[in-house]
């Protein structure tokens, strides 16, 4: 019994001489979530709502005032789109698509997962509660629109771009690809 604890406290000691923290991508655990777990049900409800009263919208044409006044509108809601706070701060595993933030096409290691392929090339982009900035561990190589799933810690973070406003921020500490 002696011997047992000897050796438990001298694993222990190894322990804390080395740190006792764990890496994070082998202690974490990840929970995987879904695109729509990002967005507050009340928000939601009001984008449908929103999404519905514009269908009256369709038979303008292109450049017509009202469709312009309506897409505006639109637009500044989905930018401002808020985040849902259940998983700020938590470990999170999700899959999404990669459009880069440059138009060298990777150049930046930064890149905004979304999730539907063609997002944010085609217009309008997704709203700022369905684009995630994603900072990828150092050596990850991940081309546009490659299909992925990203593990990281989420943060709630907005960053404006040309091609989308996001409302997250994922650092991720594992990339891989969608299969």
């Amino acid at each position: 019994m002696r011997r047992s604890f000897l050796r438990l406290s001298s694993v222990s000691l190894l322990g804390l001489m080395l740190g006792a923290h764990p890496l994070r991508s082998e202690a974490t655990t990840y929970k995987e979530i879904e695109w729509d777990d990002l967005m507050p049900e009340g928000w939601r409800k009001k984008m449908i709502l929103e999404v519905t009263r514009m269908r009256r919208y369709g038979s303008l044409m292109d450049g017509d005032p009202k469709a312009d006044e309506a897409y505006a509108r639109l637009k500044k809601a989905w930018d401002t789109a808020p985040p849902s706070k259940v998983y700020i701060g938590k470990a999170i595993r999700i899959p999404g698509y990669v459009v880069p933030l440059d138009a060298e096409r990777m150049q930046s290691s930064e890149f905004l997962l979304v999730p539907y392929f063609g997002a944010c090339i085609h217009s309008p982009p997704p709203p700022a509660n369905q684009i995630i900035l994603v900072k990828p561990p150092k050596g990850s190589k991940v081309r546009t629109m490659d299909a992925i799933w990203v593990e990281g810690i989420l943060s709630e973070g907005r960053t404006y771009s040309e091609i989308g406003s996001s409302a997250y921020v994922l650092n991720a500490d594992k990339i891989t690809p969608y299969r």
